[in-house]
């Protein structure tokens, strides 16, 4: 019996920069998890209408480091992880929805609390042990959490998982991590995404491994590398194909992402799909669509 191609959400941003919402602020997306939480319920209810299997919580760029330099305590900052996951649980239930839906906790790379698009680069200016502190500070958070799965994603370094490697196994939940590549599938800044997949396939609590944040162009190619040097499940979730630029927190250039992709990712039955950056509700339908036809 074939396994079901399972569907992850797309992007909140996306949502967000069409409704007006001011992005270009140190929280991104989560500056509307704290100060318009209705808005951001309001987007997991369309993804759960889109038919996703599972809804990924607004903490991308939330961290209890920024959060701690922009005054919040302890206390505070876990209200407000704890939140991303009220919201979840309120959309669920208030879509009535009879698929079964999973939680997924949404944690960015180290790259999140810098707001400079390191994530573009995998270029960090900092020492492991600082990068080791951000995981770990955000992690005796995360285990609080009332959630299914732990989603490290869009890291963009080789460096970046050897640290994660060390401490996710601290988990006591299924995790899964996911890179950002170059036109290349190689790591943002050229560090080996085979090597990432070596040390990733030898932790036990990691179930699944992905791609993510880059374009649609190169998913096919993604899906085949991740299934040849892993033995985890594979995640693929890209953007649109148009370019961030850092500087003006915008995108700019051509969305290569359509339909017709879809159908050439499922035919190489990777495990999971859905979308990031600039991807959004009816992509996500399109999905949807896809994966009932097989």
């Amino acid at each position: 019996m074939k396994t079901e191609i399972k569907l992850l959400d797309g992007s909140l941003s996306y949502p967000l920069e069409k409704q007006g919402y001011n992005l270009n602020k140190k929280l991104w997306t989560g500056d509307a998890l704290i100060n318009n939480p209705n808005v951001i319920k309001k987007i997991h209810k369309d993804y759960l209408s889109a038919g996703v299997d599972y809804i990924s919580t607004s903490t991308y760029q939330i961290s209890y480091k920024i959060l701690n330099e922009m005054g919040y305590n302890l206390n505070e900052i876990k209200d407000v992880f704890k939140r991303s996951v009220s919201l979840v649980k309120q959309a669920i239930k208030e879509t009535n929805n009879k698929r079964e839906i999973k939680i997924v906790g949404s944690y960015g790379p180290f790259a999140a609390s810098l707001s400079d698009g390191s994530e573009y680069s995998g270029k960090y200016n900092t020492s492991d042990n600082i990068i080791m502190n951000y995981h770990k500070e955000n992690m005796n958070i995360i285990k609080e959490l009332d959630i299914d799965t732990i989603l490290y994603e869009t890291i963009p370094c080789l460096r970046e998982i050897e640290i994660l490697s060390k401490l996710v196994e601290e988990y006591k939940k299924e995790v899964w991590v996911s890179f950002t590549c170059n036109k290349d599938i190689e790591f943002r800044d050229g560090s080996s995404l085979i090597k990432a997949c070596e040390i990733l396939s030898s932790l036990e609590n990691v179930s699944t491994i992905g791609v993510n944040c880059f374009s649609p162009l190169l998913a096919e190619r993604a899906i085949k590398k991740l299934k040849e040097h892993s033995n985890k499940k594979i995640l693929i979730y890209p953007n649109s194909g148009e370019i961030y630029n850092n500087k003006d927190k915008d995108w700019y250039g051509e969305k290569y992402f359509d339909s017709s992709m879809i159908k050439k990712w499922l035919a190489l039955s990777p495990d999971i799909i859905g979308g990031c950056c600039r991807v959004g509700f009816e992509d996500i339908k399109n999905m949807r669509e896809e994966i009932n036809f097989l």
